[in-house]
């Protein structure tokens, strides 16, 4: 799974619509340790990506890997939305090799707003599947 991680931020990091939005040093792996509380300190708008579920396959050796991708905006949804179809331009169907691992392919599995009614922060959680061998 870490190949795939490093193929995805790889990906995203180098293109550079993407990164006219969302500056590179703000796409991460994990979570990010600022407290939500301090609006001011957050790093927005921001992707944040960790894996949600894996299991493997015998035929084919494969594992299956969901993983979210968070994007976070304190600017608005038409932002969010920006981000959203970039993301989806990119990973949509990526087949790639990356170390010792082929990416057979991503797709997304859903998408969903999720709405803090007393923050003024837009968040929409992507679900990605990815097969790698």
């Amino acid at each position: 799974m870490t190949n795939l991680f490093i193929k995805i931020v790889n990906v995203l990091k180098a293109d550079v619509t993407l990164t006219a939005i969302v500056p590179s040093t703000q796409i991460f792996v994990g979570p990010v340790d600022v407290a939500v509380e301090q609006q001011t300190e957050l790093l927005m708008p921001q992707i944040n990506i960790f894996q949600v579920n894996e299991v493997s396959r015998s035929v084919p050796k494969v594992r299956d890997t969901v993983f979210q991708l968070s994007i976070w905006s304190r600017n608005s949804q038409l932002e969010v939305e920006t981000i959203y179809e970039r993301v989806i331009t990119l990973l949509n169907y990526l087949s790639a090799d990356q170390g010792s691992n082929h990416i057979f392919w991503e797709r997304l599995d859903g998408a969903v707003d999720q709405y803090e009614s007393d923050r003024r922060i837009w968040h929409r959680a992507l679900s990605i599947v990815a097969w790698v061998q």
